[in-house]
């Protein structure tokens, strides 16, 4: 595989969305209890709550780039907060690629990227019916703290 690894700004986001709607699609899929809200959820809501917070913060994209198929296979957004909170708000990858290595790079330049600018605490969401992806953090030395339980009323 010919991959390359390279930071989008903040303009280029939307070159990630295909893949980002990929994730969605994954997370609706997995969820046990809130799928809906997974079918309402637009790619231009995420964005903007994503370009909000690096307004107070910073945010960094990256993306990784199969050379042969000329596409995005991969990205990983991160942002570390005023309080020197660093957080992955978004990682995926494309199925055909995974165990390849090209997620681990992904992790490694986020974390990388959040050591150099001094981050005092990193944080990973996961979703509801995704814990599968807990075995791939723990290898960071990312594990659960907190379990959030929500009703909805809809």
């Amino acid at each position: 595989m010919d991959i390359s690894y390279m930071e989008l700004d903040e303009d280029s986001i939307d070159l990630i969305k295909p893949l980002w709607e990929k994730l969605r699609d994954h997370h609706r899929e997995l969820s046990p209890y809130f799928p809906e809200r997974y079918v309402e959820f637009t790619f231009q809501e995420r964005k903007e709550d994503l370009l909000k917070k690096s307004e107070n913060g910073i945010l960094r994209i990256d993306t990784a780039y199969d050379e042969t198929s000329k596409q995005f296979i991969g990205y990983c957004i991160s942002s570390i907060s005023d309080e020197k909170v660093g957080e992955v708000d978004s990682i995926y990858l494309n199925d055909k690629y995974r165990s390849s290595g090209i997620g681990d790079t992904l992790m490694k330049r986020s974390l990388n990227w959040m050591n150099q600018n001094g981050v005092e605490t990193k944080r990973i969401m996961v979703a509801a019916g995704n814990e599968n992806t807990l075995s791939f953090y723990s290898r960071y030395n990312f594990f659960p703290k907190h379990i959030i339980l929500e009703q909805s009323n809809k």
